[in-house]
Order: C-alpha cells, then structure tokens, then sequence
C-alpha cells in the first residue's frame, strides 16, 4: 500500500458515505422532517467536515502503516544540510509553511505530498531517498513534488462530491417515495 492508495481510499470512503447520507436526508425531506434548504447544508457540511480531517487521517495512516517518523527541516540539516537548504528555499519561493518531512522505511521510492489549503504541508518521502548517493536524484523530484502540492487544492474534490451527493438527492427527491 502507498500513501496515495490510502488517500483514493479516503476519496472512495468518503463519497460512499456521502451517497449513503444523501439517501438519507431524501427520506427526512420527503417526511417533512427537514426543509431541502437543510438537506443541501447538512449534504455540504459533512464534505467540509471531510475536507478538514483529511490531514489528520493520513497522519494516522502514515504513522499506523508505514511507521512514518515525522521530521522538522530543522532536524533534516542535522543530517542532510544539503537537501534541508534545497527544501527551505523551495519552500520560501513557493510560501510553504511549517513543512514536516514523514520518513517512511519503504523500497517504493514514491515521493507524496499533503496538508490542508498550504497550512500544515507533509511531504512523504522513504529513507533510501536521504541517502548521500540518492540525493542528486531526489532534489529535483521533491521540487517537483512541492510544487504540485502548492498548486492543487484538494478541496475542489469534495465541493465536487457534495455536488454529485446534491444532485442524487435531487433525483430522489423527484423519482421516488419513501
């Protein structure tokens, strides 16, 4: 398993939950027991309440599956003053904040980044890629990485969800009685 494996898994978990809520709040309507007004606010706010655990279910995942040990770059220069300065530069250019480095034992020499609207930001990288001889290799793809990270927002994704949750609870709404 590789950390995006566990984040398409979250995306997965989540929309099911969604569609499943959104049956569920077709029925409340179609009972009177909320207002359709309620319905689409309950519909959005659980995918906001996704949006915001996001970062702390990977954490989870990346401490409990891959025996992550998180790292400031701070604590990185100690050992590699050569990447922590191509990080903090890459870093100050692209205004990322508070970057933590969570270093996983893993041959899979997959490079993932996370966090939430720029605050808070993880890049995941395996140990073999701290290694003296792996770091000309690495310092571009950990740029490339941090730039992907500053310019996706995963939060179009649940917007999306919500909306696709938004409309299946329309649908039922207008084809069938509960």
């Amino acid at each position: 398993m590789t950390p995006s494996k566990v984040l398409n898994f979250y995306y997965a978990t989540t929309f099911s939950v969604g569609v499943v809520l959104s049956f569920l709040l077709a029925h409340l309507v179609k009972s009177n027991e909320i207002g359709v007004r309620g319905a689409a606010v309950l519909n959005l706010t659980i995918n906001v309440f996704f949006i915001m655990i996001l970062p702390l279910v990977l954490d989870w995942a990346e401490s409990r599956y891959f025996k992550a040990r998180f790292l400031l770059l701070e604590e990185l220069a100690a050992t590699n003053p050569e990447v922590a300065a191509v990080l903090r530069e890459q870093c100050s250019r692209l205004a990322i904040l508070n970057l933590r480095l969570a270093i996983v034992h893993s041959s899979d020499l997959e490079l993932f980044s996370y966090g939430l609207w720029r605050t808070n930001p993880r890049l995941i990288v395996s140990d073999s890629f701290l290694s003296l001889e792996e770091q000309a290799r690495v310092i571009p793809s950990i740029e490339a990485e941090l730039v992907r990270f500053a310019t996706q927002d995963k939060t179009m994704i649940f917007l999306m969800f919500a909306a696709l949750q938004e409309i299946l609870q329309l649908f039922l709404l207008v084809r069938f009685s509960f």
